[in-house]
């Protein structure tokens, strides 16, 4: 579990010195914040409300691959969060900001196909 509060600690020191700008949309009390590197590709994106991360967040890799997916509430991680790594996908469950509970899946399953005649 350390390792991936430290992975996702490394990912978040490395896009933020990575990133070119940044863009604000405001709402009532809710901004859309997304940052850029220096090639324009989105690094970070999500929502600050009442000054806390609030809401879906994503961060994505330089080539623009997604590398964490998950959950704000009112600046603490809830719900399930997704990290993607090397082919690999690890789900965690927060509660409170607390771990509890972590799924490794090695490779990628199909969920639905399409059968055409």
């Amino acid at each position: 579990m350390r390792i991936i509060l430290m992975f996702f600690a490394l990912s978040i020191t490395s896009l933020s010195a990575q990133e070119k700008k940044i863009v604000t949309e405001e709402g009532i009390n809710t901004f859309k914040v997304v940052y850029y590197n220096e090639a324009g590709n989105i690094l970070q994106q999500g929502f600050i409300k009442n000054k806390k991360l609030h809401g879906e967040w994503s961060s994505f890799y330089k080539d623009g691959r997604k590398a964490v997916s998950g959950q704000y509430d009112k600046g603490k991680k809830t719900g399930k969060w997704f990290f993607w790594n090397e082919g690999k996908i690890r789900e965690v469950d927060f509660v409170d900001n607390n771990v509890v509970k972590v799924l490794d899946w090695d490779t990628p399953a199909t969920i639905a196909t399409i059968d055409k005649d």
